[in-house]
């Protein structure tokens, strides 16, 4: 597809379009609590959580409202989601500091020690190289005994991703506006990739949820 048919996260108008009508939001609710659950019954302090692509925020505000003590740090590469953002998360007040930066740099974003980092539907546009090189950078990142959840697109072997496309509005609904693509030049990941790349970046790693394409992958150091 020509590159001038492609959406843009750097357009407001794009970005509006995509989060006013993004029907896997109350899907993903549950992976998400599913995630802040283990981190809860493994009994981890938390008083720094990372979200990678935050977009609006939603694992973000879930993350710091299950742990109120703890400071959050957006980073997303897109200046219109960050002022959406600031919209959402505005009752979180000062536990919470933007960075725009990509995902795939964050060692040189200059974030400090966390003891959570979460995404959500931002790290499958990665190249494997730099994938492999984010779940290392998260390693670095994590405090002893903390926890990475990615919660993202993953792909399949054969036809099964073109099925599981097919039928997933039978369970989310469909936009009812149509939304050009926005780029992603890579393949999605298997699940047995992000496992591989995962356990090499030093995580104990499993995949506690999944519907269909998406799941969530969880690491613990």
């Amino acid at each position: 597809m020509r590159s001038d048919h492609l959406g843009s996260w750097q357009s407001a108008a794009y970005v509006g379009r995509w989060a006013d009508e993004d029907v896997l939001a109350r899907v993903l609710e549950l992976p998400r609590r599913i995630s802040l659950e283990l981190v809860r019954d493994a009994g981890t302090p938390v008083s720094h959580v990372l979200d990678l692509g935050a977009g609006e925020g939603p694992y973000l505000a879930d993350a710091l409202r299950t742990f109120p003590d703890a400071r959050g740090t957006w980073l997303d590469v897109s200046e219109p989601m960050r002022e959406r953002a600031r919209r959402a998360l505005a009752d979180l007040g000062d536990r919470v500091t933007f960075v725009v930066a990509p995902a795939e740099e964050l060692a040189a974003a200059g974030i400090e020690r966390a003891d959570l980092v979460v995404s959500s539907r931002a790290l499958h546009h990665l190249a494997p190289d730099a994938l492999a090189r984010c779940y290392r950078d998260v390693r670095a990142l994590l405090a002893g005994g903390g926890w990475f959840f990615n919660l993202d697109h993953v792909g399949s072997e054969g036809d099964w991703e073109h099925r599981y496309r097919r039928i997933r509005p039978v369970f989310t609904g469909s936009r009812r506006h149509p939304l050009p693509p926005h780029r992603e030049d890579e393949p999605l990941h298997p699940v047995s990739e992000h496992l591989r790349r995962l356990e090499d970046a030093g995580f104990d790693a499993d995949v506690p949820w999944r519907f269909l394409y998406t799941a969530l992958l969880a690491g613990r150091v």
